[in-house]
């Protein structure tokens, strides 16, 4: 088979010829115009043009929306996490019914969290202001026990000083002297 392109100058024209011999013997010959197969090119090529942009926008369109509906869910646990840290333990993830099952489960674990950490939390301060009260209780005491011992010291103190001056004027022999 031979593909050629001809020029016919009487009709100012381009064919693209073929030309051959079939398998059985008998000879052919097709002839195309050239500008009927350049125009079919030109709007297959507009036509995968405009599809391609449409296809291009639509799946702008459909990964932007598609992205907001898997992010936005972590976007929200990631909030609450937030609250959390600064011990704000009142936001809750709220179901949207259109999460994957991992975001639910996460959001119900994170508010499960939430409730755990705020009664420990609240259990916590409790046992610290008993400890607070403790502790202020003992102060009190050691306090109360070092005024005591202060007060039985300087007691004590006082008629040891008495007797220890009677029985140094005894050693010195006071009492043999008729006038002391």
């Amino acid at each position: 088979y031979t593909v050629q392109i001809v020029g016919d100058k009487r009709m100012q024209s381009e064919f693209v010829e073929m030309w051959g011999v079939l398998d059985n013997g008998n000879p052919f010959l097709l002839r195309s115009p050239l500008e009927g197969i350049k125009d079919s090119a030109r709007i297959s090529n507009h036509f995968l043009l405009y599809v391609g942009m449409a296809s291009v926008l639509l799946g702008t369109v459909m990964i932007s929306i598609l992205s907001g509906r898997i992010s936005r869910p972590i976007l929200d646990l990631a909030n609450i996490s937030e609250k959390m840290r600064h011990l704000d333990f009142e936001a809750k993830y709220c179901e949207k019914g259109w999460e994957t099952a991992e975001i639910e489960h996460l959001g119900k674990n994170i508010n499960e969290l939430s409730e755990v950490l705020k009664t420990t939390i609240s259990e916590l301060k409790t046992v610290n202001n008993e400890l607070q009260r403790d502790i202020d209780n003992k102060n009190k005491v050691d306090e109360m026990r070092r005024e005591f011992l202060s007060n039985v010291s300087h007691e004590l103190k006082t008629p040891l000083a008495l007797i220890q001056g009677y029985a140094e004027g005894l050693k010195e022999g006071v009492t043999d002297d008729p006038d002391n």
